[in-house]
């Protein structure tokens, strides 16, 4: 049994060599390093994909889809309106009848998905900013434009250029 006149105080600086383990001032440095390295991997390239906490996918910045895969038939696209591919991460539209518009579906903003194309406009779920047809921001907080992705079409079949 210790004495309590022999009791040694214990500080936030003096080691604890009654209680192993991890000290709470390494924990708080791990949380911290955690919490960088997860912002640096939301900024850099590849893909990712994480839950923006309100049920909405975020991918990275990086679309999938090498040139020469084929996206689908043009007849898919409406005309004054546009198509999601989302496992190539592309969006194509089609403007005027017969030019078609590639473009990213990855939101500038902050790299969330985009998720519809209604009366001539792209959405970002995310953060409700707006595009465009050709890819322009008509609405924020995206301040950047969604990436050109060269598309052709031939015998009715549009590919990633």
């Amino acid at each position: 049994m210790t004495h309590p006149e022999k009791a040694r105080p214990v500080t936030d600086d003096a080691p604890r060599a009654t209680r192993p383990g991890v000290g709470r001032r390494t924990v708080f440095a791990g949380a911290g390093a955690a919490v960088a390295i997860g912002a640096v991997a939301a900024c850099g390239g590849g893909t990712t994909t994480t839950d923006d906490g309100g049920g909405q996918q975020q991918t990275g910045d990086v679309p999938d889809g090498a040139p020469g895969t084929e996206l689908g038939p043009a007849s898919e696209v409406p005309v004054g309106g546009g198509t999601i591919y989302s496992d190539e991460q592309i969006v194509v539209t089609q403007p005027t009848e017969g030019e078609f518009t590639g473009l990213s579906a990855v939101c500038p903003h902050q790299g969330c998905a985009v998720g519809s194309v209604a009366g001539g406009v792209i959405v970002c779920p995310c953060h409700d900013s707006r595009f465009g047809l050709d890819g322009a921001v008509l609405q924020g907080p995206a301040r950047q434009p969604l990436e050109s992705r060269p598309v052709t079409v031939a015998d009715g079949t549009i590919t990633l250029a």
